[in-house]
């Protein structure tokens, strides 16, 4: 289709340059025929303009032939084909905002013969989307170039068969055991070979889908990934939600263990502070006044030094005690989101 376009434009450049050529010649003779008066040297001015301008559209007519010759060889070979529709599949998925390597694979060995698709798009739940893109010319710039409607018409029901056969390759290829739902996708990239071949082949979606493929240009594919992609990104923004659920959760019930390690610390410390005082009080009811009984017997000892009561009492965890962060260890996960 690109082929046809572009040597169509340069055929109606040049038919429109020497059109332009053609009629400024007939003016001048016009002009001279009516006995009107040029200014001398203007024929040769003009020719000499008309020969530079036909001059430069030889060239670049050439230099659009040669381009256009480039072009014809890059598509005319199967390789360049395909390399063609691998790169706009690509892009097409890249488009979509999909990420090689997490969202999708390229030329990844699938099937039972061994095969590699052009396109596989992993889904959650590893389900897959298998797509191969496939870029039927032949009959199509045929068609374009017949003389006749009918001859047309003709080879572009040639064209949709094409697309019938290549269903057919697809199918024998075992693909299908790795495509969710059992279909694969033909990409088909340039629009006018999708759309030209359904409108000579009305029932070519229906051929095709029989064989487990569904057909797609260019604007149905991007649709396809644009749908895929948020539906991914969707999926991806649940598990993340549920996996920081998860870590609400493991965190509450890590912080209601250190809350009862710190509360038995607590009551630990509260019976060494309760011995500590009463070692105090039998200490100042018990022993000090026998020591001072031993002071006056025997004057002119040292005097101990006598121990503090502790006053401070241990502060207890904020909000009441272990078991209520236990209690709060176990989140009330939402309903809407473990159904999803």
């Amino acid at each position: 289709m690109t082929v046809v376009v572009v040597a169509a434009a340069a055929a109606l450049v040049g038919a429109v340059l020497v059109g332009a050529v053609v009629a400024l010649g007939m003016q001048l003779a016009a002009e001279r025929r009516r006995g009107i008066e040029l200014p001398p040297g203007l024929n040769s001015d003009v020719l000499e303009r008309l020969a530079r301008m036909q001059g430069d559209l030889d060239a670049r007519l050439l230099s659009v032939d040669r381009r256009i010759d480039g072009v014809t060889e890059v598509f005319a070979s199967p390789q360049g084909r395909g390399g063609w529709g691998e790169l706009s599949l690509r892009q097409a998925l890249e488009h979509a905002g999909l990420i090689e390597g997490r969202d999708y694979e390229l030329n990844l060995a699938t099937g039972g013969d061994g095969g590699r698709p052009d396109g596989v798009i992993n889904l959650p739940d590893g389900r897959r989307i298998v797509i191969d893109a496939k870029f039927p010319i032949a009959r199509f710039r045929d068609a374009c170039a017949a003389d006749s409607a009918d001859e047309r018409e003709r080879l572009m029901g040639e064209h949709g068969q094409t697309l019938v056969r290549m269903a057919r390759d697809l199918k024998s290829r075992g693909y299908h055991s790795e495509a969710t739902g059992g279909f694969i996708v033909m990409y088909v990239p340039e629009e006018g070979l999708y759309v030209e071949a359904m409108r000579a082949r009305p029932g070519l979606f229906d051929e095709v889908r029989r064989q487990g493929v569904l057909l797609a240009g260019p604007v149905t594919l991007l649709a396809l990934l644009g749908v895929t992609a948020q539906a991914i990104g969707e999926h991806r923004a649940l598990e993340e939600a549920r996996l920081i659920v998860a870590d609400a959760k493991e965190f509450q019930v890590r912080l209601a263990t250190f809350a009862k390690h710190m509360a038995d610390v607590g009551k630990k410390l509260n019976t060494v502070v309760k011995g500590y005082n009463n070692a105090v009080g039998s200490w100042e009811s018990r022993l000090v006044p026998q020591v001072g009984k031993l002071a006056d017997r025997a004057p002119g000892g040292a005097e101990p030094d006598r121990p503090a009561m502790v006053e401070t009492a241990v502060r207890g965890l904020p909000g009441g005690d272990e078991q209520r962060l236990t209690i709060a260890a176990r989140p009330q996960v939402s309903s809407e989101l473990v159904e999803q």
